[in-house]
């Protein structure tokens, strides 16, 4: 059984790369190996690590950062939460955008919202995010504090 996969894709000078799936001992990351020059990961797709997963991804993007600029977009709240504990858990590479879970105050429907990080980074926290169903205030269902503290604080090795 597969935990984690991996699909792979050549856009110009750019390779993209989408990331999907559960990050354990299991996971095979080999891939990462092939690349060079501008990769740009999307992690939406990552539910969890586990502690054997989170070393074996530090050391494989360790390597690739070696011989590749790395863009992170989409990161999960998974992703977060390792990116805000976690030394040099995304290398050198740079997040474009995250994701947030939010809870809607009116109708409490709960949702994903995609963040911008560059607009996040000059309001100096989360933009107002209105719930799709009834259009009433929505907030992250996580302490804003905590979840934005790679913001703050980078985690990033080199």
């Amino acid at each position: 059984m597969q935990h984690v996969e991996l699909r792979i894709t050549r856009h110009g000078q750019e390779t993209q790369v989408s990331v999907s799936g559960v990050i354990d001992e299991a996971a095979e990351l080999s891939e990462f190996s092939r690349l060079s020059g501008r990769v740009r990961v999307d992690l939406r797709g990552v539910r969890r690590f586990n502690s054997f997963g989170c070393r074996h991804w530090v050391d494989v993007l360790r390597g690739l950062a070696s011989r590749a600029t790395l863009v992170f977009v989409a990161c999960s709240p998974a992703v977060i939460d390792q990116l805000n504990t976690t030394y040099g858990f995304l290398a050198s590479g740079t997040v474009e955008s995250f994701i947030g879970a939010m809870l809607c105050d009116r109708c409490g429907r709960d949702f994903d919202h995609l963040f911008d990080k560059r607009e996040c980074e000059a309001l100096d926290g989360l933009p107002e995010i209105r719930c799709p169903s009834c259009g009433g205030p929505a907030e992250l269902d996580d302490d804003p504090e905590r979840y934005l503290h790679f913001m703050r604080e980078p985690t990033r090795a080199g």
